[in-house]
């Protein structure tokens, strides 16, 4: 039986660094990052302005802080994008901080009865037995979790909103000289 021979990297045309002639590490995409970084975290803050104006916000700052670090135009889809990374990571970081605070004052009871009574008086009405049901789902492990992704995707769906926002008010806008 003949040996098998591995090709290389070179000898199947990709340098290394590089991925279809596109460069895996760009100053853009450290810049992309670090932007979404910066407002997710500074969006924590943010969360505390309710009906998702925070998230709208953070999605915002994170178009302005891509935009002082480049030059040029940040287009929607790309301005999506980083307003959903933004919002993602500003989740993140509060759900973080909210299991810190939780498990250090052992107030476990405590957070879950409060998150219950916040649902109870957002239904419209609790006594009904559709929604009793609803209620006693949201209390298993199952429930939970779906409502966690439920805030996950809220949070990135509102921040890259305020990503598509941010990219129109701070667009660069030629000047052309009048006719």
């Amino acid at each position: 039986m003949p040996p098998i021979s591995v090709a290389s990297a070179p000898d199947l045309g990709i340098a290394p660094g590089r991925l279809n002639g596109a460069s895996l590490r760009s100053s853009a995409d450290a810049n992309f990052f670090g932007a979404a970084l910066q407002a997710g975290l500074l969006g924590v803050m943010a969360n505390i302005i309710p009906f998702g104006l925070g998230m709208v916000l953070t999605g915002i700052l994170a178009a302005l802080l891509y935009h002082r670090a480049n030059a040029g135009t940040l287009r929607g889809g790309k301005a999506a994008r980083l307003g959903a990374m933004a919002g993602a990571i500003a989740f993140a970081a509060s759900a973080l901080l909210t299991v810190l605070l939780v498990v250090m004052l052992h107030a476990q009871q405590q957070f879950h009865d409060v998150m219950m009574k916040a649902v109870e008086q957002g239904a419209k009405n609790p006594s009904d037995p559709e929604v009793q049901g609803v209620l006693q789902w949201l209390q298993t492990p199952q429930g939970f979790a779906f409502c966690i992704l439920a805030g996950l995707v809220f949070s990135m769906m509102f921040s890259a909103l305020g990503g598509v926002i941010g990219s129109t008010l701070f667009r660069s806008r030629e000047r052309r000289p009048p006719s």
